[in-house]
């Protein structure tokens, strides 16, 4: 097979610049994301005296949304892991029968859980202790968006897929032109401009579908004309027991990490739905700010895992490690800044989207703790990239479930006094305990989100890097 023309060959070439060069464009996709899902929440948050239940919905939907997509957000990693590794060792061949084994598997998981998210959401709405006033339309928002994964799975696999083969530029360019549109139609559908009805909270909803509909299209149209040596034959898409094997066997790890941090933050979600619209709103608000400031590091990180798995296909481990020590001083240089940003203005970003006293106040005290806490999420990120390259999820998965499950769930139940209400816990011991660990939050039981933030974070990346220094994943085989 030909020599593959897109992309750059990670294997060659000056360590920061390669870095750089591919992680810049995932950072502007990440970053048109995030912008996205802010001017959804800033024009629903002008819908007059329906703000905060329209913006309450938006955040609601976020991690129903992550849970159902979690899985083709593993599989996306699984991708990276083969395909870069085999770019690094230029088996072409492989590639493409690699990529109708991936298409096929993507297909088959997209449709499963539109059916599986679609059936089960009133009980996750329900679960999740929706408040009564807004669940009906969160029912009918979320319905609409469910219907757009499909479209979703789309450009995650084409994503990808093309990262793996050192080509972020093209996967941006298709983001750019659809979230510019999905901005561009959010007033018009939420307010009913010119020749369009008024749907208000839908409004967001349908232009988020007709967007991702679009991106599918677009993403056929450039896996047709830039990569054509690399489509699968009918032969190539038939199911080939060994490589699907190969593609779950790291893929499914990676998909148990997401899914259940998903899972985490749907827990989480309840918590906050228990307190009523305002903690929704500032939860809804805070976690698209901090997304925003993380866009750069998250860039990086998925840039590295690129950068790893070709060298690790090449053999080159000298390369990988100078890769990712200039990543994390990149990395720390970013959070740290962003970090900073959010604790000196806080209530000025709460304000910008909300003009509400009360939700200004816990914006602002919100923000001052997730500051610190996302240096060491920049930690996480660097670590992510090298497992994720590497094809060693199962290291990923470990320290990603324990930062939820281990750390921040049940710190959120403690910090907050939740847990002195289950009565099997009612031990004289225990509760004064439990009492005493909640007492500094008692009048802002909800801040507990963000101070088990804070620490779990910390936890997980000690846990990372003692991972990391155990060098497992250097030895992870593709085949």
């Amino acid at each position: 097979m030909e020599e593959i023309s897109t992309g750059l060959d990670l294997t060659q070439g000056s360590h920061i610049k390669n870095l750089i060069r591919l992680s810049l464009p995932i950072m502007i996709s990440n970053f048109m994301q995030t912008f996205y899902n802010l001017a959804d929440t800033f024009w629903l948050g002008k819908l007059g005296d329906g703000a905060r239940n329209a913006v309450s919905i938006a955040g609601i939907a976020f991690p129903l949304i992550f849970f159902f997509a979690s899985f083709g957000m593993g599989l996306g990693v699984s991708a990276v892991a083969v395909i870069s590794r085999l770019r690094g060792s230029r088996d072409y061949h492989k590639i493409r029968e690699f990529t109708g084994q991936f298409m096929l598997v993507f297909l088959i998981i997209a449709l499963l859980f539109i059916v599986i998210s679609l059936s089960t959401l009133g009980y996750f709405l329900e679960l999740l202790q929706t408040p009564p006033e807004v669940i009906d339309l969160a029912k009918s928002y979320m319905r609409v968006t469910i219907m757009s994964i499909f479209f979703m799975f789309f450009f995650l696999g084409y994503q990808n897929f093309n990262h793996a083969l050192g080509d972020t530029v093209t996967p941006m360019k298709i983001q750019l032109v659809t979230l510019t549109l999905n901005v561009i139609l959010d007033p018009f559908l939420i307010f009913g401009w010119w020749i369009f009805p008024r749907f208000e909270t839908m409004g967001a909803a349908y232009a988020t579908f007709l967007c991702r509909l679009l991106t599918a299209i677009l993403c056929i149209i450039y896996f047709r004309k830039k990569t054509p040596n690399l489509i699968p034959t009918r032969a190539e898409l038939k199911p080939d027991i060994s490589k699907i094997r190969t593609i779950l066997k790291i893929g499914i790890p990676a998909s148990i990490s997401q899914s259940t941090i998903s899972v985490g933050f749907l827990v989480l979600q309840g918590f906050v739905n228990s307190f009523g619209t305002v903690i929704i709103s500032i939860n809804a608000i805070g976690n698209r700010m901090v997304s925003l400031f993380m866009m750069p590091a998250m860039g990086l990180s998925h840039g590295l895992a690129a950068v790893v798995g070709q060298n690790l296909g090449a053999n080159n481990i000298k390369r990988v490690y100078r890769s990712i020590r200039h990543t994390v001083v990149l990395v720390l240089i970013i959070m740290a800044s962003g970090g900073a940003v959010m604790y000196l203005f806080g209530a000025e970003l709460t304000k910008f989207f909300i003009n509400d006293p009360e939700v200004i106040e816990v914006g602002s005290r919100m923000f001052k703790i997730v500051a610190v806490s996302a240096v060491f999420f920049g930690i996480l990120f660097v670590m992510m990239g090298v497992f994720n390259g590497s094809g060693q999820t199962v290291s990923a998965m470990m320290f990603n479930i324990s930062r939820l499950w281990v750390f921040r769930v049940p710190l959120v139940f403690i910090l907050s006094g939740k847990l002195t209400e289950i009565s099997f816990l009612q031990i004289s011991i225990i509760e004064d305990l439990l009492h005493f660990v909640s007492r500094p939050l008692a009048a802002n039981p909800f801040d507990a989100l963000w101070w088990s933030m804070l620490f779990s974070n910390i936890m997980a990346a000690t846990l990372a890097l003692i991972i990391y220094k155990r060098g497992s994943w250097k030895k992870v085989q593709v085949n």
